[in-house]
């Protein structure tokens, strides 16, 4: 079966806001101030042109940040949360785009430049412009953030790339993971543990669910032992919480990323293996939302028994985590056109497109062979 094969002009969303409103909702109140001071900073990349940019902020990405970072320990913290996920979803915009969604080599090069400046903050600043403004996020991480957080979201950003390289594999051989494939491939692409904090196989999302697991560590300012966070319990409980966001996130985003033909999305593998209707495949992630809630709330009541006070405030920013990237998802136009949106609200199917996404970079260095990264001019 293939997206072509997809009959179905609308779906139903299923009940995600109800099912995650045992999960507290909250703002950060320096949001407003935190976003000027970091899109100021995002402009200096000149990482898109004035139209690119005036679309990719009306997606409110800072707003993003305010939801799943509610409880900063200052306003600074605050900036560098909303400097990494300008970065990460930007970055997944133009792994994403057209030219470069099926360019394995061009992923791993990307990468392996970005790495780099992980390994090496204070060295030479990279032509490359997303790896320049990735290391000027580590360089105030480092200077700000506790030495297991900084190495915690160092390895978390190696897992992603790892993962992007194989999710752009399955592209290039139109290859659709099991359901149960995809969501370990998931766990390890969607930057998620980036900003969560964990260094296992995550961005928001796609390739980034990883990446901000580090980042609630960082943005509370918490200080955990490496042997806390590789116990057993708290690592099955980060996945679990990794996988409701991108679980979520898939069925958010299906109606964006199927108009631009990317099969690479959890409901079109349930769609495949299960060889079912395009609803039939929604409610069948919808369920298994349920369950991995149900489980993540067994598991966080075990951990918190015993855990000191940095883990009792790790677990509700992992709670953070789940409700607010589904609140900015319903009440954004990051992948509806006319938000907000509700639970069993009715989504007509975009149309196929065949050309790049207008919300990706056309002024970008491009992924190259060679070792530096060229600008390109479109």
């Amino acid at each position: 079966m293939h997206l072509q094969d997809l009959r179905a002009q609308s779906f139903k969303l299923p009940g995600l806001r109800q099912t995650l409103s045992t999960f507290e909702l909250k703002i950060n109140p320096h949001h407003k101030a935190a976003e000027e001071q970091a899109c100021t900073k995002f402009d200096s990349y000149h990482l898109y042109t004035d139209d690119k940019r005036e679309k990719y902020f009306g997606h409110d990405i800072a707003q993003l940040c305010a939801w799943v970072y509610p409880e900063t320990r200052t306003q600074a913290h605050l900036e560098s949360c909303i400097a990494l996920l300008l970065w990460l979803l930007a970055y997944d915009d133009l792994a994403d785009e057209s030219g470069h969604k099926k360019n394995i080599e061009g992923i791993k090069l990307g990468g392996d430049i970005s790495r780099q400046v992980l390994e090496n903050p204070h060295g030479p600043a990279p032509t490359f412009k997303f790896a320049r403004m990735l290391q000027d996020i580590f360089r105030t991480m480092k200077a700000t953030g506790s030495e297991g957080a900084c190495s915690r979201f160092s390895k978390a950003f190696d897992f992603y790339v790892q993962a992007a390289v194989r999710q752009t594999s399955h592209r290039v051989d139109e290859h659709t993971p099991t359901v149960e494939e995809f969501v370990e491939l998931r766990r390890s692409a969607g930057g998620v543990r980036l900003t969560i904090g964990k260094c296992m196989l995550l961005v928001c999302f796609s390739p980034l669910i990883y990446v901000p697991a580090a980042f609630i560590e960082y943005a509370m300012e918490l200080n955990i032992s490496d042997d806390v966070h590789n116990d057993a319990k708290m690592m099955s409980l980060i996945d679990a919480a990794v996988d409701i966001i991108c679980w979520t996130n898939d069925i958010c985003s299906f109606n964006k990323e199927q108009s631009h033909g990317d099969n690479q999305n959890l409901v079109y593998c349930a769609f495949v293996e299960k060889n079912c209707t395009l609803q039939e495949a929604i409610d069948f992630i919808g369920n298994m939302v349920v369950t991995r809630v149900e489980e993540f709330l067994l598991l966080r009541d075990d951990v918190k028994g015993s855990a000191v006070p940095d883990v009792v405030i790790f677990l509700k920013g992992l709670e953070h985590w789940i409700s607010g990237s589904l609140h900015w998802s319903y009440n954004t136009n990051r992948y509806f056109s006319y938000p907000p949106v509700e639970d069993g609200q009715v989504i007509r199917l975009y149309q196929r497109k065949e050309d790049p996404d207008p919300l990706s970079v056309e002024h970008v260095e491009n992924f190259s062979a060679s070792t530096h990264v060229e600008h390109v001019e479109h």
